[in-house]
């Protein structure tokens, strides 16, 4: 898809029919036939049909109609925008539109409160901006299967309320499931199915799902824990076997409501993880530790994760999260990297427990020899790519992003520990208030792929 950056002025006209006028370079940047004199254009769903004028100008420029403007959607002001010609429909498109849904809560102020990813769709919204895309964070409500949507898009640092073009594309940010299980959300993707418009990531994948997916890919199985789904029996056998056992909510974040279990010769020793407190306590048998932890799994289904021997950074065991994107033709790329150590006497390596980032190399330099750490750096990244492509592959629906959370043994042997597909996006914050990271890009980036494949299939 030729895509071209262009400068999108408004202009009065009091003609009773709408006018764009373009200039001769942007003419045959586009491939636009030379005796083109009225075409369709379109913005995502809004379409109005124009008379099209060629100016005589060397940059490339596209004077619009205000009327037309006003009809497709688009911003009042000038501004850039993506903008290609379709020679079988006869149709310019302008603008590709990306929207991203998540849960918004409006403060005293009447601004809203995007929370923990408020500095991310900030960076989407400005690299939108500089490349000429249309960008907008919205909320699941009932009026969403029109040829607009509200929603609010950043001006001035400032999120504004309009009604904007119907997305193209929607990057599924959602915190809780309760809202990706509700009737609206299961409406509004039939609806996007429906209109044959990408979306992802599609849904939360659980821990269980993830390793079945894992382990029914055979190069992987060296790379996996033992892991299980919950019995009792399975616990009590396994507390035999190994030095530790995890217990961790199947459909748990952030480190929360796990149980570290260990045998030892005066019974059973459990570490429990809640937000920002870690609790220790002993068991003289396995019926003691087993009524301790119903209540736990009868509310919530838990798997058992083999305990593992690994590095330590100060007596502080270490992981290591992996940011993973989506290209295009479907490959996947490292956009990030960051080591996570937990905050000394926990077992939980999670910021929101306490955790403390630091670089790979600061861990890494401090365990191995600088000769063997560009092969572990390189196996690490080659076995997050291939846990991402595993994941995106066999999973239903689209995936562009996941973190990868790896560990490395005594040995030097890499973990898989668990893959995260809303990864927190507080790993890798921008140094300034205009930088934009790698992994902001990287979503833009495969949005617009998304929107060029569907368009090439339509």
């Amino acid at each position: 898809m030729n895509f071209q950056a262009v400068r999108v002025i408004p202009i009065e006209n009091k003609s009773p029919v709408p006018i764009i006028q373009i200039s001769g370079a942007l003419a045959k940047r586009l491939k636009l036939p030379e005796n083109i004199s009225i075409c369709t254009v379109q913005c995502s769903r809004n379409t109005i049909t124009c008379n099209i004028v060629n100016i005589n100008i060397e940059e490339k420029l596209l004077r619009m109609d205000r009327t037309i403007q006003e009809a497709l959607l688009l911003f009042e002001e000038e501004r850039t925008y993506l903008v290609t010609y379709d020679a079988e429909y006869n149709t310019l498109h302008i603008g590709p539109v990306i929207a991203l849904l998540t849960e918004i809560a409006i403060k005293e102020d009447n601004h809203i409160d995007l929370k923990s990813i408020e500095d991310y769709c900030m960076e989407l919204a400005n690299f939108s901006e500089d490349i000429g895309v249309i960008f907008y964070v919205f909320t699941l409500h009932k009026e969403l299967a029109g040829k607009s949507m509200e929603g609010f898009y950043l001006e001035n640092n400032i999120w504004n309320k309009a009604l904007l073009p119907y997305p193209q594309v929607v990057h599924n940010r959602l915190h809780k499931r309760t809202n990706e299980r509700s009737e609206m959300f299961q409406e509004f993707t039939d609806q996007l199915q429906e209109w044959s418009i990408p979306y992802f990531n599609d849904h939360f994948l659980n821990k269980w799902t993830v390793h079945e997916q894992l382990a029914g890919s055979e190069h992987l199985l060296p790379y996996l824990p033992d892991t299980a789904l919950f019995s009792a029996k399975r616990l009590e056998s396994w507390l035999d076997t190994y030095s530790a056992v995890f217990l961790k909510p199947i459909n748990g974040s952030q480190g929360k409501q796990i149980f570290k279990v260990c045998k030892t010769s005066d019974g059973y020793n459990l570490d429990y993880s809640s937000l920002q407190q870690q609790v220790s306590q002993t068991y003289s048998s396995f019926s003691d530790l087993y009524k301790r932890l119903s209540p736990h799994i009868k509310k919530r289904q838990y798997i058992l994760q083999q305990g593992l021997d690994l590095l330590h950074l100060e007596g502080r065991p270490v992981d290591f999260r992996y940011l993973c994107h989506r290209t295009e033709n479907n490959r996947w790329q490292v956009t990030s990297t960051t080591a996570r150590a937990s905050k000394s006497g926990s077992f939980v390596s999670n910021l929101a427990q306490g955790g403390e980032m630091l670089s790979v190399n600061h861990v890494l330099s401090a365990q191995f020899d600088a000769k063997e750490m560009p092969q572990i750096r390189k196996h690490l990244k080659e076995l997050a790519i291939e846990v991402a492509s595993e994941i995106g592959s066999v999973s239903e629906g689209i995936f562009g992003e996941l973190g990868i959370d790896l560990a490395i043994d005594t040995s030097g042997h890499p973990w898989i520990i668990e893959v995260n597909t809303k990864p927190s996006k507080n790993l890798d914050q921008p140094n300034g208030t205009r930088t934009i990271r790698p992994s902001a890009k990287a979503v833009i980036l495969y949005c617009l792929y998304l929107i060029h494949e569907h368009l090439k299939e339509r």
